[in-house]
């Protein structure tokens, strides 16, 4: 009962925090390209059409910073009114009321990993031709740079530079292919023509069997050139699993997406334990500016160390790990 009652306490301020987080990320979006909407005649279905398909990416930042913000705020309530005393006195332990909190946290973690594994990467692709569109008044165009195509049941195309000619093909650059049977393959060159990519001293390699060198090899493809570039986020989680398995850069946005949505669990357990541990109410708000404070420096560190390798693609949870250190050894004390 006691923990059902935490949970609505929980619940009416995490609605109300994550409109609020909706509402700053959406006017920081909105004036960020105001300038842009002004110079180039936006219209306003245009505008609405931007902030349509960037709330997938706003709810991924809205859901686990509201959470934090409805937990610290419910604890504090509890502290103002004495009711948290009132638990403690009557000897319930406080690890007692985590489970509820971590409970929530892992049903908002898994809507996050669906939003950010499936949903968003749609929406992005949309938001990513839109804005195009808005800045420059046509599709992209011209050399393209890490492209990644998945074509209906024939794997995941990449390639570093593709350079477009006027017959709906190209000159091809640091190639991967991986096929639907597994089956990977690496050139330095190609080039694409007649629904073909078509790759010159190409290596073929499959597991359990050793390399093979080919000569060219033709690879089918569509005949016509796709003008659109995909990019990491506007990809599918399965398509973006497959990428990864020939393009290095991939694998640290994978590795972030799943570490993004645990996060989630590691912000709550520790803001828990940190509202828990509160005396007073009014140190509730401070909790929640430095909670996600540090959980956004270690976030950016952690992109920053993999754009200059100097941590692989696990370390995409760095913040993860320490939050969740931080929340046990909290939780520890609190026993």
């Amino acid at each position: 009962m006691l923990q059902h009652y935490l949970l609505r306490e929980i619940l009416t301020p995490y609605l109300l925090g994550t409109l609020l987080f909706i509402g700053l990320v959406t006017t920081d979006l909105l004036s960020s390209l105001s300038g842009v909407f002004l110079s180039r005649g936006t219209s306003w279905l245009q505008i609405g059409e931007l902030v349509l398909y960037r709330m997938p990416y706003t709810l991924g930042v809205a859901l686990p910073l509201g959470l934090v913000f409805a937990i610290l705020v419910a604890l504090a309530r509890w502290i103002r009114d004495s009711e948290l005393k009132a638990v403690l006195a009557a000897g319930i332990s406080p690890i007692h009321l985590l489970k509820p909190i971590l409970a929530l946290a892992v049903a908002v973690a898994a809507l996050a990993w669906v939003n950010a594994g499936w949903i968003k990467p749609e929406a992005q692709a949309r938001y990513d031709d839109l804005i195009y569109e808005i800045y420059y008044g046509h599709a992209p165009s011209g050399v393209l740079t890490n492209a990644a195509y998945a074509p209906r049941g024939l794997g995941v195309y990449y390639a570093r530079r593709i350079y477009p000619d006027d017959e709906g093909g190209g000159r091809l650059e640091g190639v991967r292919v991986v096929t639907p049977d597994g089956v990977v393959w690496s050139a330095n060159e190609g080039y694409w023509k007649d629904a073909s990519w078509v790759l010159k001293d190409a290596w073929r390699t499959a597991a359990g069997a050793r390399p093979e060198y080919w000569d060219t090899v033709p690879l089918p493809f569509p005949s016509r050139f796709v003008e659109k570039k995909t990019s990491y986020e506007s990809l599918p989680m399965p398509e973006l699993v497959e990428l990864a398995r020939v393009d290095p850069a991939a694998r640290f946005p994978l590795e972030r997406r799943h570490a993004d949505a645990v996060g989630v669990i590691a912000l709550a357990w520790l803001a828990g334990v940190i509202g828990l541990s509160l005396r007073e109410s009014a140190w509730a708000f401070a909790a929640v500016v430095l909670l996600i404070f540090a959980y956004y420096v270690l976030w950016t560190l952690a992109a920053q160390l993999s754009r200059y390798a100097v941590i692989g693609p696990y370390g995409a949870w760095l913040a993860d790990i320490v939050f969740f250190a931080a929340a046990l050894a909290g939780t520890r004390r609190l026993r």
